[in-house]
C-alpha cells in the first residue's frame, strides 16, 4: 500500500510531505519517508492536517533527492528485479505528486515502483455498480466506516495511517471479490 500526505490537491502548486510503504506481506517492513523544501504552497486542510505530524517531519524530513533514493533503496532491498506494483484509494492522486518528487529528484521515474497500479476506490466502485456496496463507501473514510475499519484520530491523513488502513481495506475488498467469485463458479 501506498499512501501520501502533500500541502494541498494540486500537483502543479503543492508539494508531497510524506510518503509510507506498507507492503501486503508482513515479512516486509513498512518505511515513511517525509520530504523537505524550503518554500510550501499550503491548502487550508493540508495546513491543519500537517499539524499532526509536524514535529516528525522537522526531525526527519529530507530532500527530494534523498527521499527519492531511499525509496529506490527501500524498493531495490525488499523487491529485487521487480517492479511493485501500487495499491492505494485514489492512488492516481498519490502517483501524480510521487512523479512530481521523481522529478524534484532529478529522475524520470522512481526505480522500481511500476506504472501500473490497483485502486481501491475504482474496485469499491465495481463492488457498488454491482449492489454489493453503497456509493458513499466508496470514499476512504465512507469505506473504513463501511467495513468497521478503526483509524486512530491522530493516524488518520498521514500517510502511515491511511496506508496502514487501506490495507486492512484492500483485503476486505478482495475476500469480497473471491466471494463473488467462488458463488459465480459454482452455479
Amino acid at each position: 500500500m501506498i499512501d501520501t500526505e502533500t500541502s494541498g490537491i494540486d500537483p502543479f502548486e503543492n508539494d508531497l510531505l510524506s510518503i509510507a510503504f506498507i507492503p501486503t506481506s508482513p515479512q516486509i517492513p513498512s518505511i515513511e519517508i517525509h520530504v523537505k523544501y524550503s518554500k510550501i504552497v499550503w491548502n487550508k486542510f493540508a495546513k491543519e492536517n500537517f499539524k499532526k505530524f509536524e514535529s516528525t517531519w522537522i526531525n526527519e524530513s529530507i530532500s527530494p533527492a534523498d527521499a527519492c533514493d531511499e525509496i529506490e533503496k527501500y524498493l531495490s532491498r525488499y523487491y529485487p528485479s521487480k517492479n511493485v506494483i501500487p495499491i492505494g484509494h485514489n492512488i492516481s492522486f498519490d502517483l501524480s505528486f510521487i512523479r512530481k518528487l521523481a522529478h524534484r529528484g532529478k529522475r524520470d521515474h522512481i526505480e522500481g515502483l511500476s506504472h501500473r497500479s490497483i485502486d481501491t476506490h475504482t474496485l469499491l466502485y465495481i463492488l457498488h455498480m454491482e449492489n454489493l456496496v453503497p456509493k458513499w463507501a466508496t470514499t476512504s473514510t465512507g469505506a473504513f466506516e463501511y467495513f468497521n475499519i478503526s483509524v486512530d484520530n491522530a493516524a488518520r491523513h498521514t500517510a502511515k495511517g491511511d496506508a496502514q488502513a487501506t490495507k486492512v481495506l484492500f483485503q476486505k475488498i478482495l475476500q469480497m471479490f473471491h466471494q463473488i467469485t467462488h458463488k459465480d463458479n459454482s452455479l
